[in-house]
């Protein structure tokens, strides 16, 4: 490639996409895509200071505090520190440089109210102590050191005690020790191993500065979405700590020195909360109590979607969903790139390529299909164009230094016609947020079901950092500020203004914004994908620990793209990552614009099949993925869970990030690896039954499992409740489809069906249906109890099929209603209860008890 075809490409600052006078080009090497990461890199922030840099100089010692019934306040010539018990298990550490601090303000933080802690406090001569229910909080004065222990004295934090706080300028770190049994989980999106210790406790460096980092690998950061927010785990026990800081901050998670966590930022006031659990789950659950938590999805967005840069014109749109419908292969959202855009100009359509969008949109909803399309924050500042001159007229962009707008080149710049540099929306800014949502209703109008963010880390060409110059000014909600502070919360204040203005524009719709760069909190606005990844496989086991990673962050609702983004993945491995894809809470295949054709079908009618069952087992499971996406909505538990969340007290769990738990019952392991014939599988205590068979499997132990093309290993936890459906080609069939139970083996268990009408919002008062399920089992009976409904939605009228594992043939199966009596059920064959509304049946260790499904009170009794 010679120097100027070299220069049409968009390498500088991380961007990867290709000019459009290059399209024609076809990359046949890696080369590139290395020296796409290398160039986007430049410019990254080196790793964290030493202790002997110059200009670092610790806090020192602060005077003895005041207590003032619910904060101890310190004064002293360096600055101000408070210290706040929020609850029993939540303490706020803040420090200003200043006398006093600024206002409290922040993008991630929505709720300080997270509990009502009852504190004593003793300030003596050389330390103070706040003691809570479940913590005991010291401060030591000279030097300035700070730990938190649980009630029976067990320090569960400290500060390092040879560095404790420091500063260097406007820089900050707070130095904590590490001990060697600890692991360390968070982080938002990151690379490397799930334990932030490292291979062999070697350590991670990283640093929070979202970027446009396309073809990473496993060494590559930053990324594009900065959660500062960790989670410790020792000896069974676990706690967190957020730093609420939007500057460029760094973690240093033994890399320096084994047993020291060090974390700062290039700015801002030091305020973070140390959380503790000391259950994982509880460490989540109180983080996201204090930044909010995703509101519950439209059941569409939980199909399959599927994408590529870029599907058009219009034909090939329709083409595509046709041969879905055809071929029958489940689907329920398509996904529109760049190009339909006029221009690339939001909120424009191509009149060419799509001459009738609302017609067309029409037409896909009415074969089940969604229609999502993607929509950048760079508008080009082009006169006569209305979203520039309202935002000029409105003042809603953003401006250097000298008061003018800056501009700057991203995809407009790439237009065949009337090319134009970008302008950027102000998303700090209240009434810029507003006007931004107000744009999306021609969007709206014309049928478009979702929004797809993209560029929004920001990202700008040509540019040395791949972004905005640092001295851009934001308004940052009425105090003004740089580019320096606010760029880390640039595509959260996105998609809040996105999610924000369709959820004005359709008050009782429930808002689908898919979103690449956010920040902590953002999980209140959009789901989050992981970006341009590459397509080769160890991409996609590096997908499944970020995934449970940006998962234990506050971030439920991720996907990876199915398949790799950058290149294009040989058979098996598509396949493979379709398998495992069937359990990303967002299920979407994608791929870049120089590859061939990356749908289910594209790569023969064998993976075409194997492609298709694994779709399928995502629609049958779908009653079960909405459930548990329902509890992450209410508690902030994802539903992508590393294993030590469910088990933190087994040590061998804590490294484990190739096998995962969707919810708590079901266990999957998929196939990682080019050209397996078994992959090992570690099953945690407890007993296992294999998904597909039923075969039972005592825990605590390793198997190995053979495995051919069309396996993906997946194991019901003892007791477990499976709640599901028959096929159907998109979730607007589900209403009347039987619900069936599949009832795993336990003495006694039970679980939660949560249900609603998949789209509106009026679950958040109360239209809703929620029945416990619950079992007991002895050597005489197995009795199913189903409770009688919460809530005042129902569903239309269907068939309930309770599907119990067991080894034994009852002699006879009772069903009771509410308090009445037990009435007899029929026996029939399995082909027989088929045709039969109402009996039981039993073959190959499989109970299966059909009736209508009432939604009231009653008992299902199997006597041995």
């Amino acid at each position: 490639m010679d120097a100027g075809n070299f220069s049409c490409y968009l390498l500088r600052g991380g961007a990867y996409r290709i000019c459009c006078c290059c399209l024609k080009m076809k990359i046949k090497s890696g080369k590139i895509s290395a020296l796409l990461v290398s160039i986007a890199l430049m410019g990254a922030s080196s790793p964290f200071k030493t202790a002997a840099a110059d200009g670092w100089t610790t806090l020192g010692a602060m005077p003895a505090p005041a207590w003032d019934g619910s904060t101890l306040l310190f004064h002293g010539s360096q600055g101000t520190l408070a210290i706040t018990p929020l609850s029993d298990d939540v303490i706020r550490v803040r420090f200003t440089s200043k006398q006093a601090f600024g206002r409290d303000h922040s993008y991630a933080v929505v709720n300080h109210n997270v509990g009502s802690p009852t504190v004593k406090a003793d300030v003596n001569s050389n330390f103070a102590t706040l003691t809570t229910a479940s913590l005991k909080v010291t401060v030591q004065y000279s030097p300035l050191r700070i730990s938190f222990a649980n009630t029976a004295g067990e320090i569960l934090d400290a500060d390092d005690p040879a560095r404790g706080i420091s500063f260097a300028g406007t820089e900050f770190r707070i130095a904590k020790r590490l001990d060697g049994d600890e692991h360390v989980y968070g982080l938002g999106e990151k690379t490397g191993s799930l334990d932030k210790r490292g291979w062999k406790l070697g350590g991670y460096n990283y640093v929070m500065w979202n970027s446009d980092t396309p073809a990473y690998d496993s060494s590559t950061d930053p990324l594009y979405v900065a959660v500062p927010f960790f989670m410790v785990l020792r000896q069974g026990q676990a706690h967190g700590i957020f730093l609420d800081n939007t500057w460029r901050t760094f973690f240093d998670i033994g890399r320096e020195r084994p047993d020291l966590l060090t974390f700062g930022a290039d700015g801002g006031d030091i305020d973070y909360y140390f959380i503790n659990g000391p259950d994982p789950k509880k460490v989540i659950e109180r983080y996201t109590d204090l930044t909010g938590r995703m509101p519950m999805p439209p059941l569409w967005s939980l199909g399959y979607n599927q994408c590529r840069w870029s599907y058009y014109p219009e034909s090939r749109v329709r083409l595509l969903a046709d041969t879905f419908r055809e071929k029958k292969v489940p689907a329920d959202g398509l996904w529109l790139d760049i190009h339909y855009m006029d221009g690339y100009k939001p909120f424009t359509w191509d009149p060419q390529r799509f001459p009738n969008p609302q017609k067309m949109i029409s037409d896909l909803r009415a074969q089940g299909f969604h229609l999502v399309t993607i929509l950048d924050g760079h508008p080009p500042a082009l006169k006569g164009y209305a979203p520039y001159d309202s935002g000029i007229a409105g003042n809603d962009f953003v401006k250097r230094p000298d008061g003018s707008v800056y501009e700057g080149p991203v995809w407009p710049s790439q237009a065949e016609k009337n090319p134009a540099p970008s302008v950027f929306p102000d998303f700090s800014r209240p009434a810029t947020r507003e006007w931004w949502g107000s744009l999306y209703k021609s969007l709206l109008d014309v049928g478009v079901a979702g929004i797809w963010n993209d560029m929004d880390e920001p990202s700008v060409f040509n540019t040395a950092n791949g972004t905005m110059p640092l001295d851009v000014v934001f308004d940052n909600d009425g105090q003004p500020t740089t580019h320096r502070e606010l760029h880390n919360a640039f595509g959260q204040l996105m998609s809040r203004s996105t999610f924000e203005g369709l959820s004005r524009l359709r008050p009782n719709e429930r808002a689908f914004v898919l979103t690449r760069s956010s920040f902590a909190g953002g999980q209140r606005y959009a789901a989050v994908w992981t970006g341009d990844a590459t397509a080769d496989w160890s991409s996609l086991r590096q997908s499944v620990s970020m995934l449970l990673g940006l998962g234990v962050s506050g971030f439920p609702f991720v996907g990876s793209d199915i398949g790799g983004f950058v290149h294009m993945p040989s058979a098996e491995l598509c396949t493979r990552w379709l398998q495992a894809g069937v359990f990303n809470p967002f299920m979407r295949m994608h791929t870049e614009i120089a590859t061939p054709d990356k749908e289910p079908w594209s790569f023969g009618w064998q993976y075409e099949k194997v492609n298709k069952r694994a779709i399928e087992l995502r629609y049958e499971l779908l009653p079960y993925i909405y459930n548990v996406m329902q509890q992450a909505s209410e508690t902030g538990v994802p539903a992508l869970r590393p294993l030590f969340l469910e088990f933190p007290d087994k040590e061998y769990t804590s490294t484990i990030e190739d096998e995962f738990l969707f919810g708590s019952d079901l266990l999957v392991a998929p196939v990682l690896w080019e050209g397996a014939e078994s992959r090992y599988v570690y099953l945690p205590p407890g007993d296992w039954f294999d998904y597909s068979t039923g075969k039972r499997y005592a825990g605590d132990t390793t198997i190995q499992v053979p495995v051919t093309i069309d396996s993906i290993p997946i194991y019901v936890r003892g007791g477990g409740f499976i709640f599901r459906q028959s096929v159907v080609q998109n979730t607007g069939q589900m209403p009347g489809k039987p619900l069936q139970v599949l009832i795993a083996p336990a003495t006694t268990s039970e679980s939660t069906l949560y249900e609603d009408d998949g789209h509106s919002l009026g679950y958040k008062k109360g239209d809703y249906m929620k029945r416990r399920f619950h079992q007991v089992r002895d050597a005489q009976s197995t009795v199913i109890d189903i409770s009688a409904p919460g809530g005042s939605w129902r569903p239309v009228k269907r068939d309930l099929v309770l599907q119990i594992c067991t080894d034994r043939e009852p002699a006879s199966v009772t069903e009771q209603l509410g308090s009445g009596n037990q009435s007899p059920m029929q026996q029939f064959t399995p082909s027989e209860l088929a045709n039969n509304p109402s009996g039981w049946s039993y073959a190959d260790g499989l109970l299966t008890i059909k009736d209508n499904d009432r939604f009231e009170l009653v008992r299902f009794t199997a006597r041995n």
